[in-house]
């Protein structure tokens, strides 16, 4: 009797052993996602993952490693990074191991950063599965499908001005990203859609009704974004990708209207504000690989031709005398205000 029950059992042993053999590494399921489909340099996301025994036998043993790319900086504690990390200091693998019981799963998050703007692959995932009696281990991998787009940044610095003759000629350089409460027009009765710190409170008690100040430029204008993809080396192209999100979400924090044209890859919007316009644009901003598809004279041609807007914002890698011509133009074409950004740290007024 106790030997037929022996006989038994090393029966179902070894027909568990051969049936992991065989299934073990299909029935395996692994899935990731990402909680953000939009982020900056530096700014915090998490990897979701779920990995998931399908047999109806469960697995002794199995390891998954994240091997992730350079552009990606895990942002766990140090006890957990200690515990989990693999190989070497430059080796970018983490490994987890566990037990899955039959019909389990196992779920888990990884905190990331990524370091630079453009459109990136997180890494890749290995799994190592093994056999029912842990004698023999085989490895399958999955590309993390999920791309995340990385936008830039915001300028830490203010960035700089250039302002071309006309109304421009006289306006300081914080004209464009700061309201300067100095030029003041005039005085109007408060709506209730204005800031608090529109209201003129020396005007208000003279007349006893709330009164706002009234500035150089009014809530109700639009802003064009004019960005020029010229070749450019990769610092000063990456601040004009700062200067484009700086413009833009001072813009949006005003709730101006504001369209974007380029001669290049970030292609041109029309006008509108609020988390869907800004969210294209900030979009366009970390897939562009600044590629030119037309002189920018066509550009700006195009926009004077077809575009009415109240204001215009030039961005572009550098200022030099077709650029300033060309912004003369549109000013007397357009008959207003033209602000130049270059992505040069130091520019002198032409």
């Amino acid at each position: 009797m106790l030997i037929s029950i022996a006989i038994c059992i090393t029966l179902v042993f070894i027909a568990l052993e051969a049936l992991s053999l065989a299934q073990n590494h299909k029935r395996v399921a692994f899935r990731c996602d990402v909680n953000m489909d939009l982020t900056e340099p530096d700014e915090e996301a998490t990897l979701i993952y779920r990995l998931s025994n399908t047999a109806r036998w469960p697995m002794m043993f199995v390891s998954f490693s994240f091997n992730f790319n350079e552009v990606v900086e895990v942002r766990e504690s140090e006890e957990w990074i200690k515990r989990h990390h693999t190989g070497n200091f430059f080796n970018r693998s983490y490994t987890v191991d566990t037990y899955l019981p039959a019909r389990s799963a196992v779920k888990g998050r990884i905190r990331f950063s990524l370091k630079e703007r453009g459109h990136h692959t997180i890494g890749k995932v290995y799994i190592e599965v093994g056999d029912f009696l842990g004698l023999k281990t085989q490895v399958i991998s999955y590309d993390i499908a999920r791309r995340v787009i990385c936008t830039a940044a915001p300028c830490e610095d203010e960035p700089d001005i250039v302002a071309l003759g006309g109304l421009m000629g006289d306006i300081s350089v914080r004209r464009f990203i700061c309201e300067d409460p100095s030029l003041v027009l005039g005085y109007r009765e408060y709506t209730g859609a204005e800031p608090l710190k529109s209201i003129s409170w020396t005007q208000t008690a003279k007349t006893g009704v709330l009164t706002v100040k009234k500035h150089d430029f009014t809530m109700d204008t639009d802003v064009s974004v004019i960005v020029d993809i010229e070749r450019a080396e990769k610092e000063v192209a990456e601040r004009c990708f700062s200067l484009v999100r700086t413009a833009c979400d001072w813009l949006e924090e005003q709730k101006i209207p504001y369209a974007l044209h380029s001669n290049g890859d970030l292609f041109s919007t029309d006008k509108g504000v609020g988390r869907t316009h800004c969210f294209e644009i900030q979009r366009r901003i970390g897939i562009s690989k600044f590629v030119r598809y037309r002189p920018f004279s066509e550009l700006v041609e195009r926009v004077s031709r077809g575009n009415a807007s109240k204001g215009y914002i030039i961005i572009a890698p550098s200022l030099d005398d077709d650029i300033a011509a060309l912004v003369q133009r549109l000013q007397q074409n357009a008959g207003t205000s033209v602000c130049v950004l270059t992505g040069e740290e130091e520019v002198d007024a032409a």
